[in-house]
């Protein structure tokens, strides 16, 4: 995780002196507590209990985060529940100013309109990278409405890629065709997997065709790609400038940035939102936390059956044509 992100994970728990706070309610007469920053504390505890300058036991604290992990704010704690988290945090206090301080100092704060972009893992040469960059620059090219997206750097603690986005509307379409791309993934595995798909392609067949499960592939891919275009003419309608250009054409261009998109997403190529993202950004299409995770677990599946439909064959060496190249 960059380093970024975990001051502003521990930032949401954090009082002005740089302590944890833990925003409780007394029930009951201190027989219970209602914890309301529970979760907050626990994505800090995920974060603060793997670094190695944290030596604060948390045996006991661990069987109540794993007990609450799942429930939503506020949570109740009973009284020696709460003793624990609260004994737990007193102890992490005396050594949190100072580690919050330093991460202050190497953390610069981002534009709003910054893209960070984590490199593939598949990524293993010099050429590979080159590749990328190419890749990487015509897709940028295709979100350029109003201005190009710039190359800032990397990001400290990381080698992510910094890239700002000069335009106001490049940054909000680009943004929206990310939205767009992870929503693909998210359908198109449960589209594929539904009864509907395949009914709805019966449904399309002349009463003369017969069925066909290369068509069905074939006719649900369709369905995807007209899935992009209206996401893409909503994004377009919802932002309404089109800096000079017909609707027509900047949806097509857009539409082929999405592709582009969710091709890089497919090559293993990361997309993250400013570390100070905009609230136009976080109020209209969410936070754009994408589950990359649930990504590749897609493409795994997809690739696995592809391999179960075409089985490599494997063969025999050639003996005669060994012993023929021995003799020569």
């Amino acid at each position: 995780m960059r380093l970024g992100e975990i001051k502003n994970i521990i930032e949401t728990v954090l009082t002005e002196d740089n302590q944890i706070i833990i925003e409780n309610e007394s029930l009951f007469g201190d027989q219970a507590y209602l914890i309301k920053n529970f979760q907050e504390i626990v994505n800090a505890y995920d974060i603060l209990n793997d670094q190695s300058w944290n030596d604060v036991d948390d045996n006991q604290l661990k069987s109540v985060v794993e007990k609450y992990r799942a429930v939503e704010n506020p949570v109740q704690l009973d009284q020696p529940e709460f003793n624990i988290l609260n004994a737990y945090i007193s102890t992490l206090n005396q050594k949190i100013p100072y580690y919050y301080s330093t991460l202050e100092s190497v953390v610069q704060e981002q534009d709003e309109k910054i893209i960070n972009i984590k490199l593939s893992e598949k990524i293993n040469s010099l050429t590979g990278l080159n590749e990328l960059n190419k890749r990487l620059e015509k897709t940028l090219k295709l979100f350029n409405v109003d201005g190009e997206f710039e190359f800032k750097g990397f990001d400290k603690g990381s080698d992510w890629y910094v890239i700002l986005a000069a335009g106001f509307y490049s940054y909000q379409f680009l943004v929206h065709g990310l939205d767009i791309a992870k929503k693909f993934y998210e359908t198109r595995e449960a589209y594929y997997k539904s009864k509907d798909a395949e009914l709805n392609y019966k449904a399309s067949l002349k009463k003369e065709e017969e069925f066909s499960r290369k068509e069905l592939e074939e006719y649900t891919k369709r369905r995807l790609d007209l899935i992009i275009e209206e996401k893409v003419n909503e994004a377009i309608e919802k932002i309404q400038n089109t800096n000079g250009k017909t609707k027509e054409e900047l949806q097509n261009q857009l539409v082929r940035g999405v592709k582009e998109l969710v091709k890089e997403l497919g090559e293993g190529t990361e997309f993250h939102l400013s570390l100070n993202p905009p609230e136009y950004i976080t109020g209209s299409i969410g936070s754009l936390r994408i589950d990359y995770k649930k990504v590749r677990a897609i493409q795994e599946a997809e690739k696995k059956q592809i391999e179960e439909k075409n089985p490599k064959i494997l063969t025999e060496p050639d003996e005669t044509n060994e012993n023929l190249e021995h003799k020569e």
